[in-house]
């Protein structure tokens, strides 16, 4: 590691030289101050720039392969900066099952925390078979979670006991997306490439209208099984009850069940469904829901692509693909990143590439809610594969984009959940390093699950710094760019604090066309907040992670307790939220687990109109190779990828892990210089970014003196 941090810079001397060093070097003078405007920026008026509104004709290339987070070509304001060092608590109230016909009903209580026993192998088939007693609805549907897998039923069988509704059709058409207009007060979106209006369509809007002014049920009965695979020691189910009614997606009730870890102990019975606790009294669930689930214990088995079928592409990228994938046994859709070993070696992209695949393993075995889950990795001769979650609500990148920018409720919910992401990854000593809205998914309930840890570092404790360039342009602290000395899990907080502005107000705080602008905004700029946007207290909280100082950060004393414990959250019941018991503010429309609305069209169609993608899609699913076979000692470099699950794998990463991160992140690429006060000064600056292209510094090839060697054995 770098070192530790030293004594806090003083507010003299050097602030002033910063000031200085910013007249000097910004082009453009600042707009007079407007006293109603909050800002954040130096405490001398007008030597900052205002935040730049983003050109409504940019066109802009969001990250096409968002999904993991991996960027194409680098564009203005989402170029990803690979490292080109490339070593770079409340418990759930009991539902409890009536005995009609009920065998037994498991506890129903969520497990504790702590460490986890080994994962026992094997299958969980889930049956909803009907619910009683409901409030009335046009078309009620449930959406099963275990282990962060889906199961979202279709719409319920006709029934006889169900009351017909007479109500007067209402108009037909498709439903109109509003925007705002684009002034300092309002959202704007950044236009998207191909990004189109996803779920909405005259036809299905016929379909539901005329199921719906037909009947009104409250004993639906729906034909809802699944098989889940088993790969961790949590057997809590969520079952929860949604009605597509006319206004949207109504949260009807839902149920926490302990699946059997027993074959001899089925689960079988009714169990009465609940509140979140933010559902309000007068929309209260009524009713029993049905529920079977059986556990089977399977032979342990090593998975390869012959064992999932590829169903539509969902990204691309600079390494390979993403794609929807359907596992053959169990039939659970999965997501599986197909990434190219020729590529990977060719980009000197190797130590990134199992980094990725170990951090994943070791959140696949702890407990990180709002972290996308590592189901299986394997490799080919030609080829990796990560099997992950699929999260059927699509990015929020999507979502942002769609609609401009989010109200201060729904944006909050977010920023919460992804605070006790990154307090996840940081008591395990990792720093995420690329926060942003492309890497941040919605499941079927509306819940943010983190992925692409392509650019995180494992064992970087409270003290330690790191020097690796590397993370989105918009979204680098100031001292990845300016601390000779390196920097601290604190960047993930700056990179927090942009997105919540991002969220709330429409626009980056500090973009710019030109990328050693926007350097300079994110170094020196002053960003100012529109009208009619944020409470003062998010205001505060924005201003409190966008301190140009680390080590005055909010979150610097306490890491993420300290953001918990701000004002902006004091309406948040932080183990209710951990425990997912507070309802979404959004809520997708999904039709199933394979639906694929709040993915870029582009890339869902791209199988059915491309012969060769598809041919390709075919090979990988049958294991063939894409390429020529590399040698045995470039191999080597790929050993131990394979994700077995097993007991061992934990006391072997420990052994293992703190020592591969060490060398392939910062083993020849230490900054030089220690003065507290190095990270505010800009003498170096153009110099230390000639070489940037997009946010891309060149720097030594140490991935040339690893490949060949057995270091990345796990």
């Amino acid at each position: 590691m770098a070192g530790s941090e030293g004594n806090q810079p003083s507010n003299g001397g050097g602030f002033d030289l910063l000031r200085r060093a910013t007249q000097a070097m910004m082009s453009k003078t600042a707009p007079p101050d407007d006293d109603n405007i909050d800002h954040i920026g130096t405490d001398t008026p007008g030597s900052g720039i205002a935040t730049p509104q983003p050109d409504p004709h940019d066109k802009r290339l969001p990250g096409i392969m968002s999904y993991f987070g991996q960027s194409g070509p680098p564009t203005p304001t989402r170029a990803l900066s690979a490292a080109q060092s490339s070593q770079s608590e409340g418990k759930e109230p009991q539902a409890a099952a009536s005995n009609d016909g009920a065998e037994k009903s498991g506890t129903q209580t969520p497990r504790s925390g702590g460490a986890q026993a080994p994962a026992a192998k094997g299958k969980l088939t889930i049956k909803i078979a009907e619910a009683r007693g409901l409030r009335k609805c046009r078309d009620p549907y449930v959406v099963a979670v275990f282990q962060r897998s889906e199961l979202i039923s279709g719409g319920p069988r006709p029934s006889e006991d169900d009351e017909n509704l007479s109500a007067t059709p209402t108009a037909t058409g498709s439903i109109a997306i509003q925007r705002q207009a684009s002034d300092s007060g309002r959202p704007m979106a950044i236009p998207m490439r191909s990004r189109q209006s996803s779920n909405t369509s005259i036809s299905d809007y016929n379909t539901f209208r005329n199921r719906s002014v037909n009947k009104l049920f409250t004993n639906p009965k729906w034909d809802a099984e699944a098989v889940f695979d088993v790969v961790d020691s949590n057997f809590l189910v969520d079952i929860s009850v949604y009605d597509h009614s006319a206004t949207g997606e109504e949260f009807l009730g839902h149920v926490n069940i302990q699946a059997p870890k027993d074959r001899e102990l089925p689960v079988r019975g009714w169990f009465p469904l609940q509140g979140h606790a933010n559902t309000v009294a007068e929309n209260a669930p009524t009713g029993d829901i049905y529920v079977e689930a059986l556990y089977q214990r399977t032979e342990k088995k090593h998975f390869g692509p012959t064992d999932f079928e590829i169903l539509r592409l969902i990204g691309k990228g600079t390494f390979g693909q993403v794609y929807q994938v359907r596992k053959k046994d169990t039939q659970r859709i999965y997501a599986m990143k197909v990434l190219q070993k020729k590529v990977i070696v060719q980009k000197k992209e190797v130590a990134h590439t199992v980094g990725e695949r170990n951090i994943l393993v070791r959140t696949a075995t702890t407990d990180s809610p709002f972290i996308v889950g590592l189901k299986f990795s394997f490799q080919t001769p030609s080829e990796l594969y990560l099997v992950t979650d699929y999260m059927s609500g699509g990015e929020l990148f999507w979502h942002l984009q769609k609609e401009g920018r989010f109200d201060e409720r729904r944006a909050k919910f977010y920023i919460a959940e992804l605070i006790l992401a990154i307090q996840h990854l940081h008591n395990n000593d990792i720093v995420y390093r690329d926060l942003k809205p492309e890497n941040i998914l919605l499941d079927a309930n509306g819940h943010i699950a983190l992925c692409d840890f392509g650019l995180s570092k494992a064992n970087l404790t409270k003290n330690d710094t790191t020097n690796t360039f590397c993370g989105t342009t918009e979204y680098l602290a100031p001292e990845v760019l300016l601390d000779e000395s390196g920097y601290t899990k604190m960047v993930d907080f700056w990179s927090l604090g942009v997105l919540v502005f991002e969220m709330c107000c429409g626009w980056s705080p500090f973009y710019a066309e030109d990328t050693q602008q926007m350097y300079k905004n994110i170094a020196f700029g002053k960003v100012r907040f529109p009208r009619d946007t944020l409470s003062q207290e998010g205001r505060n909280f924005v201003k409190g992670l966008l301190n140009r100082n680390p080590k005055h950060r909010l979150g610097a004393i306490d890491d993420a307790e300290e953001l918990k414990r701000h004002p902006f959250f004091d309406d948040i019941d932080w183990n209710l939220l951990a425990q997912k018991r507070i309802t979404p503010p959004f809520k997708p429309k999904l039709k199933s687990e394979t639906d694929v609305s709040y993915f870029d069209p582009e890339f869902t169609t791209a199988m059915e109109q491309n012969g060769s993608l598809n041919e390709r899609a075919a090979a990988l699913a049958q294991g063939y190779a894409a390429s020529t076979p590399l040698s045995p000692s470039v191999q080597a470099n790929f050993q131990g990828f394979t994700f077995v699950d097993e007991s061992a794998l934990d006391d072997h990463m420990r052994d293992r892990f703190h020592g591969d991160d060490e060398d392939m992140d910062d083993g020849h690429h230490h900054r030089s210089g220690g003065n507290d006060d190095d990270w505010d000064n800009l003498d170096d600056l153009n110099l230390r970014n000639a070489n940037r292209m997009s946010g891309i510094v060149k720097t030594s090839s140490h991935d040339e003196q690893m490949v060949g060697g057995s270091h990345f054995d796990v």
